[in-house]
């Protein structure tokens, strides 16, 4: 909780402070629940999201920050997305060991590839500023 610089729980807070540090995206990037949070977001992608990539990013803008993406950021994600299936597409056994952290079990039918993909931009729109900075 220091890294989020959560007040300590001896005394109440009025107020908490807003920050956003390296160290908060490293835990948010890194750690093993966030990781299967991001696994699970990136499997409702695919089987909620609808049958583009676009349709797919627009799920996941409303699923996680209740807002229409922007076309900028549409396109960035997309490109994310694309070079992500491509890396996975030829390293398998990377795509694989996305799927193993944590204790959550991935998606049974799924291309183990799309998922890890999903996954990571799953991962990014989950580390945004505006979804981790409570204001």
């Amino acid at each position: 909780m220091q890294a989020f610089d959560a007040p300590s729980r001896e005394e109440s807070t009025v107020q908490r402070p807003r920050s956003n540090t390296p160290l908060q995206a490293l835990v948010l990037l890194n750690d093993p629940s966030y990781v299967e949070a991001a696994r699970a977001l990136a499997g409702r992608i695919i089987n909620e999201g609808g049958g583009s990539i676009s349709e797919q990013l627009e799920f996941a803008y409303r699923e996680v920050l209740s807002r229409p993406i922007e076309s900028s950021e549409r396109e960035i994600l997309a490109t994310l997305y694309e070079k992500q299936l491509a890396a996975y597409e030829e390293n398998a056994q990377a795509a694989i060991k996305t799927q193993t952290v944590g204790q959550s079990q991935p998606l049974a039918g799924v291309d183990v590839a799309e998922l890890a993909a999903w996954t990571s931009v799953a991962r990014t729109i989950l580390n945004l500023n505006e979804t981790i900075t409570r204001y």
